[in-house]
Parts: structure tokens; C-alpha cells; sequence
């Protein structure tokens, strides 16, 4: 319908001072309402958090002042009053994923205070692990994207507490440069996972299913920047031909996958986009090491030149791709 818009105007359909009503009307700009709406909502989540946050600042000025029952019970009262809030007052969508990620947000604090009373000696990790754990429920039933990327962090961020204490994973041992293999795979998971719950094709998607998938738009540019590091690795990494090549054979699989997927499956264009910068990055960055050895100064010259032609190319690309989507889109 956007196109089609863009198109009458083009052609003269639409008068002059009817542009932005008939841009209104097809949703290609936001009106009004819409922007009234948005600021209402965006009030209304940044209230919401302020108050979790809240919460836990407020333990952590008054933590010596207070007894271990009235830590526990002010805790237990602000998410037991949040859950209420949840089951009577939320009549919208919006409101209901808000509320829910104040819970995860007031579980994280429930379990640092935990940790803090009683000394568990559990190490940092767990913790987030732990969090994740419980909140996996909320996640998977609330159809909310934020909670996905919430979820998703944690995960990262428990892996990479875990790594600094221990090398090895179901008995695999892991070095510093291969670490990031662990967190290639562990995002690709995700991502394939979230690519699934945003087809509403499976008899799943009334229950988990996402209803957007700017999710799993977040996890795809993190699997590329991390695809990025990969290649990085397989060029600059030094003493070991074989750890090279392999990180070169997974960069080139994963990014022909990536590409397939995304261009004749999917057809995200924002994925693409950010497919072909670290494309881009990566034959910048090869030829630098290869034409400083041999040519100094006159690489700088050749990887501008080089720079320019790949930057035109792809935004010609770009370009050639989202005619080619909206015209399937339309067909």
C-alpha cells in the first residue's frame, strides 16, 4: 500500500495539500493519534521501569537500616502488587508486556538480594543464569519481544560470567579464541528459535507465537557482528593454520547461509543490509593485511578506491532488493 501511495503521488494523483493526509491514511506516516498513542505508551513503560528501578535502589541505600524479613517481605510486596496489577488492571496488550517485564526485572533484584542476605557462595553467573531460568515461563507465553531480548542477554551474559571461571562446557575445553564459537552458537540457536515463533504457520503461534520480528532482527545483527569477530579472527590470528582456517570455513558457511535465508526465505532487508557491511569489513580488513606487507603507503590509497566501489555497489543492491521485495509483496 506504501508504494502504491508513493506512486499516485508521483503520477499527480494526489494533490499537493493532500500529501501528508494521504500518507496518513495508507500508514506510511504516523498521524496524530498515532504519535499521541506512542508518546502515551512510551510514558507509560518508562514509568513502569522507573518504579522497578526504584524498588532495588531503594534496598541499596537503605541496606544496612533494615531487617533481613523487611528486605524479603517490601520485595515479595512490590511483585506480588505488580502480578495484582496484571490481573486487574491490564486491559491492554502493551500494558500487560510492561507489567511483565517489571516481574523479570523484580525477580533479578529478589535473587540479588537473596544472594546478598544469605552468602550463598554461588558464583556470579548462576545468578543470571538462575534469573533466566525462572522468567523463561513469562517469556515464552507473553508473546513479547522485549522479554525475548531480555532473555537473550542474560543467557550472554551468563555465558561470558561463566567463561572467565571455568574452560570447559559438557566436557568440551574452550580456549580464550574460541570462545566465540560458543556464543555463535548459542545466538544462532536463538535466532533460528525466534525466526520460528514469528511464522504464524506452526500451531504454536496463538500461545508463543511474535507478532513482529524485531526480535529476532536484534539477535540476526548480533550473530553478524559476532560472524564479523569469527572472520576477523581467521585473518589476523596468528601460530595456528588450522584454528584459521576453520574460523575462515565457518565465517563463509554461516554468512552463505545467512544470505540464502534472508534474501529467499525471510527477505529482511535490514538483515541484508548489515550481511553485506560486514561483508564489506571483512574484504577491507583482508586486504589491509595482505597490502600494507607489500605496498605501505599505497594501500591506503587502494582500499579507499576499494571502499567507495563496494559502498556504491551495495547501496545499488540495496536498492535493486527492496524493488524486488515490495513487487513480491504486491504480486
Amino acid at each position: 500500500m506504501n508504494e502504491k501511495i508513493y506512486a499516485w503521488i508521483n503520477a499527480g494523483l494526489v494533490k499537493s495539500d493532500k500529501y501528508q493526509q494521504a500518507l496518513e491514511l495508507a500508514g506510511a506516516r504516523p498521524g496524530r493519534s498515532a504519535w499521541l498513542q506512542f508518546v502515551s505508551k512510551s510514558l507509560l513503560l518508562m514509568g513502569l521501569l522507573s518504579l522497578a528501578f526504584g524498588v532495588i535502589f531503594f534496598f541499596a541505600y537503605n541496606w544496612n537500616e533494615m531487617s533481613r524479613m523487611v528486605k524479603f517481605g517490601l520485595a515479595q510486596l512490590a511483585l506480588l502488587g505488580v502480578f495484582l496489577l496484571y490481573l486487574f488492571k491490564a486491559n491492554s496488550p502493551w500494558f500487560k508486556q510492561s507489567l511483565l517485564l517489571v516481574v523479570t526485572l523484580l525477580v533479578g533484584a529478589l535473587l540479588a538480594l537473596f544472594g546478598q542476605t544469605y552468602q550463598t557462595g554461588a558464583d556470579p553467573w548462576q545468578l543470571f543464569a538462575t534469573w533466566a531460568v525462572l522468567i523463561l515461563p513469562v517469556v515464552l507465553f507473553s508473546r513479547s519481544e522485549v522479554l525475548w531480548v531480555v532473555f537473550v542477554l542474560l543467557l550472554n551474559l551468563s555465558l561470558v560470567l561463566y567463561l572467565q571461571i571455568n574452560r570447559s562446557l559438557f566436557g568440551l575445553v574452550f580456549f580464550g579464541a574460541s570462545n566465540i564459537w560458543l556464543f555463535l552458537m548459542l545466538n544462532m540457536v536463538l535466532l533460528f528459535w525466534l525466526e520460528w515463533l514469528s511464522e504464524d504457520s506452526h500451531p504454536w503461534f496463538e500461545k508463543m507465537g511474535l507478532k513482529h520480528r524485531w526480535a529476532a532482527q536484534v539477535i540476526g545483527l548480533v550473530v553478524l557482528f559476532i560472524l564479523s569477530i569469527v572472520g576477523m579472527e581467521g585473518i589476523w590470528i596468528w601460530g595456528d593454520e588450522d584454528f584459521r582456517t576453520l574460523n575462515l570455513l565457518i565465517f563463509m558457511a554461516v554468512m552463505a547461509g545467512a544470505f540464502a535465508f534472508y534474501r529467499f526465505v525471510r527477505k529482511d532487508l535490514l538483515l541484508l543490509t548489515a550481511w553485506a557491511l560486514a561483508v564489506m569489513f571483512f574484504v577491507l580488513v583482508f586486504l589491509g593485511d595482505s597490502l600494507f606487507k607489500s605496498l605501505e603507503a599505497g594501500g591506503f590509497l587502494l582500499l579507499a578506491m576499494t571502499l567507495i566501489g563496494m559502498s556504491a555497489y551495495t547501496v545499488k543492491w540495496i536498492k535493486e532488493l527492496h524493488q524486488a521485495f515490495n513487487q513480491g509483496e504486491q504480486s
